[in-house]
């Protein structure tokens, strides 16, 4: 019996998707054992100016609308009081003070190690799903090493010490993409597939990734148009799981908007727009003036901006879409600049120097990410189109999601704020830098199977004599 059960392990071991699968494994380990040694004690971590809004955002009562509503969304106010020590946070250093060094800061060690390992568990796991439904050996090795050195460079791994929100919007969105791979493969290759506990647990690391940052919640807008779109199809109609998908989504937009409105922590976002934006222009001022908007220097001006200048931001907007427009294609470029942290100067190891240059390489700045990576994806909807190719409306499916997500999530990040737009659109800009070695290597795999279409020969006289 013993034999036997030896030969059973040893055959599964050695079937030729166990050895790829196997041989991925071990890649994601050696990464997660390289990104652990080579960037110092885990513990150590640098605060923020925002790091002490998350602190006190986090002690409003577990239960109360404060915990939607207050200045921090719910994620990082759940992260935060769950790993408060009894004698409380102690911020030693601060980076946006002055670039220096980190430190082991009572508390935040907490965080920090929490950060590094979502960080690990989400790239880990989309390194070794994107393999998983890769076809050709060598594009599921090139594509598991492409995503992980994405990941555990300096220009993304640096952001797991440092005390804000970016660490677990990188990893939790990683985490989602992951499952959301297998759940879209399981349902195409099966209709009538068993996906609830994959679906489930992509609904429960979606809704806390999307209560990080305000502007991830247009990310669900972009979810329930291309989720819907699916459900037009007769093969997916009568899909309870997908159903279920898109009026959880409608639920999350619906809470989301209703806890941002009665928030206020969009006040600081738009005192930089009317600071910035509206008063340096003459023009604009009248026409905010025209919307009721008191002299800026009046004493009834506070009162005003407190209790309207959100709305009146909105009305204009919506009266005059070309400053919206404008905006946008002014400060797209700079979206892009300025990627890696300015927070905390790291001991410069052997391995962290390569891998800075490593990751210069592979994290494009300015927009080329932008336009290289839409080519890209016209690239995979046109063989997605063609048909002929096993799997490739999956992946130009989530090809599609992923880039509308990043555009969409864009807009409202460009449009609310002045300050920082570099940082606040790092993940936008993180998912075109992703997609740049991504979808070549969606292709090269669809271009590895591509099955030419058989041609009708018509017989000569001669065969037919």
């Amino acid at each position: 019996m013993p034999k036997n059960i030896f030969q059973k392990i040893r055959g599964i071991v050695a079937a030729p998707r166990n050895i790829y699968r196997i041989a991925v494994l071990g890649i994601v380990l050696l990464a997660a054992a390289l990104r652990i040694s080579a960037y110092g004690d885990p513990k150590l971590s640098i605060a923020g100016n925002d790091t002490q809004s998350y602190v006190e955002a986090s002690r409003a009562p577990l239960f109360s609308p404060e915990i939607m509503t207050g200045r921090r969304l719910l994620t990082t106010n759940l992260v935060y009081k769950i790993f408060e020590p009894k004698e409380g946070y102690q911020i030693l250093v601060n980076g946006s003070i002055e670039t220096t060094r980190r430190a082991i800061q009572p508390g935040f060690d907490r965080i920090a190690v929490f950060q590094l390992i979502v960080s690990i568990i989400g790239w880990g796991a989309l390194a070794f799903m994107i393999a998983e439904f890769l076809k050709n050996p060598l594009m599921k090795i090139l594509g598991s090493v492409l995503v992980l050195l994405f990941a555990f460079t300096p220009q993304m791994a640096d952001w797991d010490s440092i005390l804000m929100s970016e660490s677990l919007t990188f990893s939790l969105f990683a985490l989602q993409l992951a499952l959301a791979i297998k759940m879209v493969f399981s349902l195409y290759r099966d209709p009538n597939a068993n996906i609830k506990s994959w679906f489930i647990a992509w609904l429960i690391v979606f809704f806390f990734w999307v209560f990080l940052r305000d502007s991830n919640l247009s990310a669900s807008i972009a979810t329930i148009f291309v989720m819907a779109g699916v459900l037009f199809t007769s093969k997916y109609r009568k899909n309870r799981c997908l159903y279920g998908g898109v009026a959880f989504l409608i639920a999350i937009v619906i809470l989301g908007a209703v806890t941002s409105a009665g928030s206020i922590r969009s006040q600081v976002q738009i005192t930089n727009i009317y600071k910035d934006d509206i008063f340096p222009s003459p023009g604009l001022v009248s026409i905010f003036t025209d919307f009721g908007m008191p002299p800026p220097n009046s004493t009834e001006y506070q009162a005003w901006f407190k209790d309207n200048g959100s709305k009146t931001l909105f009305r204009f907007m919506l009266a005059h879409p070309g400053y919206a427009v404008t905006k946008i294609m002014r400060d797209f470029p700079e979206a892009f600049t300025e990627i890696k942290q300015t927070y905390f100067k790291a001991p410069e190891l052997r391995a962290r120097e390569y891998l800075m240059r490593i990751g210069d390489a592979i994290h494009a700045e300015r927009t080329t990410p932008f336009l290289l990576s839409g080519f890209l994806l016209i690239g995979i909807v046109y063989l997605a189109a063609l048909n002929t190719i096993s799997d490739s409306r999956p992946w130009a499916w989530l090809a599609a999601w992923l880039f509308l997500t990043a555009g969409i999530t864009m807009i409202p990040t460009i449009l609310g704020d002045t300050w920082a737009l570099n940082r606040h659109a790092l993940f936008s800009t993180m998912i075109y830098r992703l997609c740049i070695w991504l979808f070549p290597v969606i292709i090269l795999d669809m271009a590895a199977g591509h099955v030419p279409p058989t041609k009708s020969i018509q017989p000569t006289d001669h065969e037919i004599h």
